[in-house]
C-alpha cells in the first residue's frame, strides 16, 4: 500500500437496512482503483462483531517482517478508531476517526490500531495484505488512554488486551 498516513473514505458505500437486516454492497474494483491501494494484495480477511457499546479492542499490530496494511470497513455501528505509528508514537501522530456504517479507513503497515464502540452490535471487516502471525502479533495496553479520551471509567476490555505491555509515550499522554 502506497500510504504513509491513515486515510478515511467517508460514506464509501451505502448500507441498505430493513426489518430483515442489512445489505452492504461494496464495489472492490472501485476501492482498489484508489491510488494509495494500487499495490495492495489481499491475503487475509477478518470479520469483527462487538456486541456491546463501550468496548475497546486494541491497540494491535504485527512486527516486521509480518506487518499488515489494513482496509477497515464499517458494516454496522459507530466507532471511535485510533491509529498511530507503532514505533514512533508522538501526540501529533495519533489519529482519531469517528466512523459509521459505510466508512472505510486505510491503515498503513506498522500502525497500531484500536477502536472503541459507540454503539452495540458493531460489525467490522478487515482486508489485510499479510496473513495473521501469532508469533508477531502484539500491541499496547490502551485501557487508561481510552478511559481518558472517552470519559468512561468502565470500558469493556479483554484480558488479552489488558495484559499487553504499557507504552510509556501513550501513558505520558494521560
Amino acid at each position: 500500500m502506497n500510504l504513509k498516513e491513515p486515510k478515511l473514505l467517508k460514506n464509501f458505500f451505502k448500507s441498505y437496512q430493513d426489518e430483515r437486516g442489512l445489505l452492504n454492497p461494496i464495489i472492490f474494483e472501485r476501492l482498489f482503483e484508489i491510488e494509495d491501494l494500487s499495490d495492495f494484495i489481499l491475503k487475509f480477511q477478518l470479520m469483527s462483531f462487538t456486541e456491546n457499546a463501550n468496548t475497546f479492542r486494541g491497540f494491535h499490530y504485527q512486527r516486521a517482517p509480518f506487518q499488515q496494511a489494513k482496509i477497515l470497513i464499517v458494516h454496522k455501528g459507530q466507532i471511535l478508531d485510533i491509529v498511530f505509528p507503532a514505533e514512533n508514537l508522538t501526540k501529533q501522530n495519533i489519529k482519531s476517526f469517528d466512523l459509521n456504517c459505510g466508512d472505510v479507513l486505510l491503515i498503513p503497515e506498522n500502525y497500531a490500531h484500536g477502536f472503541y464502540t459507540k454503539s452495540a452490535n458493531t460489525i467490522l471487516q478487515y482486508l489485510l495484505n499479510e496473513d495473521f502471525s501469532f508469533e508477531n502479533y502484539t500491541g499496547f495496553n490502551g485501557t487508561r488512554y481510552i478511559q481518558k479520551i472517552t470519559g468512561k471509567n468502565k470500558v469493556i476490555i479483554s484480558e488479552h488486551d489488558i495484559e499487553l505491555p504499557l507504552n510509556d509515550k501513550l501513558e505520558g499522554l494521560i
